[in-house]
């Protein structure tokens, strides 16, 4: 799944936005480097640390770049859980589109990080600025997203269908809402998008009490007639703040 980028402009080009943002000595860590573009010149400037779940391509850093970076041969998702809590401050990769979800997700919820630099699919990442679908709203809670730039499919290869963007996620000192109580209501509020939030409330696993859904949303003025995508994240916040305090 992963498309290798190879333009050594465009490798300059993101070097130079995470030097921008990213302060040269600290300890970054890199997901997914596969034959190690962006590592060979992050490792001038960081303590370096890579996630690489191929033995061929860790085995090529290794040899490459021994005794300048450290490199974990395992996937990523496994070793969020391994090193979870840890305080791996910044955090850079080019991700694969079918896991780019849960990376961002789980990255979020069990590291200590300050500043994500990730290279996502550009339609991917307009859909993580958007407001109005469900993992917007959720990443948000932790975060603020801004686009650095669009990368061409001619830069990576093999080149993908898709264009590429390099987005920038600096995490809150703490979230917004409870993210746990935020995900149920996201959930049960999204899972029916065309149809009023009451009705996808009311269709579906009870992952929290309607009843005190209705009642709390009456209290801040959430209008639950409307579509989920309707309504500002700002107000998923409040209400999920207001059951909190409510439990």
């Amino acid at each position: 799944g992963q498309n290798f980028l190879i333009d050594p402009n465009y490798v300059q080009k993101i070097v130079n936005e995470i030097l921008i943002y990213i302060p040269q000595g600290n300890t970054v860590l890199e997901i997914g480097p596969g034959l190690g573009a962006l590592t060979f010149f992050l490792s001038k400037f960081y303590t370096l640390e890579v996630v690489e779940i191929d033995k061929v391509y860790a085995k090529i850093l290794n040899d490459l770049l021994k005794d300048k970076i450290i490199i974990h041969n395992v996937d990523y998702l496994k070793f969020l859980k391994e090193h979870q809590f840890i305080n791996y401050k910044y955090i850079i990769g080019n991700l694969p589109y079918y896991i780019t979800t849960d990376i961002i997700i789980e990255t979020i919820r069990h590291m200590k990080v300050d500043i994500c630099i990730f290279l996502v699919q550009k339609e991917y990442g307009e859909k993580l600025l958007k407001n109005n679908n469900s993992i917007s709203i959720f990443l948000h809670n932790f975060a603020t997203v801004k686009k650095l730039f669009v990368i061409p499919p001619k830069v990576f290869f093999p080149p993908p269908k898709v264009e590429s963007m390099l987005l920038k996620i600096q995490l809150f000192p703490k979230p917004i809402s409870d993210p746990q109580i935020l995900e149920k209501i996201l959930r049960m509020s999204f899972r029916q998008k065309r149809k009023k939030m009451i009705n996808s409330w009311q269709n579906g696993e009870e992952l929290i009490n309607i009843d005190t859904l209705i009642h709390l949303s009456k209290k801040i003025n959430f209008n639950y007639e409307k579509r989920a995508e309707e309504i500002p994240k700002e107000q998923f916040y409040e209400l999920t703040n207001k059951l909190s305090m409510f439990l």
